[in-house]
């Protein structure tokens, strides 16, 4: 379904997705490729801070239309891009995304090209993530140009985090799981409701570890996933959260506020990876390939968590991002598909659930706060 010159632009702007991709089974592979390029499409247009957000929410709803097979929507979307591309609003993107952008009528060609089914699980994703990101648009209105602290915008509640981190990721994977249930044999009962809540507690998991990562940058930008309640409840603010990006905490307590919030939001994330698990175990030992694409980026944000958890918090270091080594990345591909392997050898989970319980204690160990 993916021409080369599509799958080698994949596995240059997919990132770590991109061993999920290319492991899947060849069933379902093409759909959830084109999927990721064209939501990676609508993620470049509503993160170029060059062009205004209204401009960027019209191009996010001709591409919403267009997904949904409005063809007049298409020819709009495609002189809008052009007029942005030839005024060089987005030269300062990275090469591979601006690729991305000038071939966004051949993904959406090939959305039109597929089957009924397959072209409405992908347009209701596709819908959900764009959606998201026009929220994201409208909540953040000064994201790209923040001055100051007063700029940034907080999440209200836990449910405000619940529903972004659905709308970010929960929602794939929802799409993954009822897709692979649709074309893989034997795995009709992962479209069954307690294991697409798994599917949707896995995406939720990724988006948490993101958040928590992610928050010096994200407050840079005016954003701040970390609701008011729990900021309240730990004496902090968004505010000062903002200052914490330019000069970290000399103050004791303060540091110790934010190891314990930190705390907060990883054993949250940590509680979606445990929940996701069963989902896991849920595919058949023969499925080898489909069980790796989703022990991939689990176990990996479990890594992920457990480092943050060493760190205490990300503002502790905001100039240093904490990133699993690509060594630890490459040794956590060989370990798991050993022990994949070996459980359909044998036909048993024992092995494989005993280096995620492994995983799990590691990383529950290391959010223990440190005083």
């Amino acid at each position: 379904m993916l021409s080369p010159s599509l799958t080698a632009l994949l596995e240059r702007v997919s990132r770590s997705f991109y061993f999920s991709v290319r492991v899947l089974p060849e069933a379902v592979a093409a759909q959830i490729g084109l999927s990721y390029l064209l939501a990676r499409a609508a993620d470049t247009i509503a993160d170029t801070d060059l062009l205004p957000a209204s401009v960027r929410l019209d191009l996010l709803t001709e591409l919403d239309r267009a997904c949904a097979g409005d063809r007049a929507a298409t020819d709009q979307l495609h002189r809008s891009l052009t007029s942005a591309l030839s005024d060089g609003a987005v030269s300062s993107l990275p090469s591979s995304e601006r690729t991305l952008l000038s071939v966004l009528g051949d993904c959406l060609t090939l959305l039109a090209q597929s089957s009924d089914g397959d072209r409405a699980l992908m347009a209701k994703v596709l819908h959900q993530l764009i959606s998201g990101m026009q929220v994201d648009l409208r909540r953040f209105p000064a994201a790209g140009s923040v001055t100051s602290a007063d700029q940034v915008v907080t999440l209200r509640s836990l449910e405000d985090l619940d529903e972004y981190t659905y709308y970010a990721a929960g929602c794939v994977g929802e799409f993954w799981t009822e897709i692979c249930a649709a074309h893989i044999p034997g795995l009709s009962h992962l479209a069954e409701p307690e294991r697409l809540s798994q599917g949707v507690a896995l995406g939720k998991a990724l988006q948490l570890t993101n958040v928590v990562r992610d928050m010096a940058s994200d407050l840079r930008i005016g954003r701040c996933y970390v609701p008011e309640p729990l900021l309240t409840k730990h004496g902090l603010s968004s505010e000062r959260l903002f200052a914490l990006t330019q000069r970290p905490p000399v103050d004791l307590t303060e540091a110790r506020a934010m190891r314990h919030l930190t705390g907060e939001l990883l054993a949250l994330g940590m509680a979606r990876c445990d929940e996701a698990w069963p989902y896991v175990l849920a595919i058949p030992t023969q499925q080898v390939r489909l069980r790796l694409a989703c022990i991939w980026p689990l176990w990996l944000a479990v890594d992920t968590l457990a480092l943050l958890g060493d760190v205490g918090s990300p503002l502790l270091t905001p100039d240093q991002p904490v990133k699993v080594t690509r060594q630890s990345v490459y040794s956590l591909l060989a370990g798991s598909s050993a022990v994949t392997l070996l459980g359909r050898a044998l036909g048993s989970d024992r092995w494989l659930d005993s280096q995620f319980q492994e995983r799990k204690v590691r990383a529950l160990r290391s959010l223990e706060v440190r005083s």
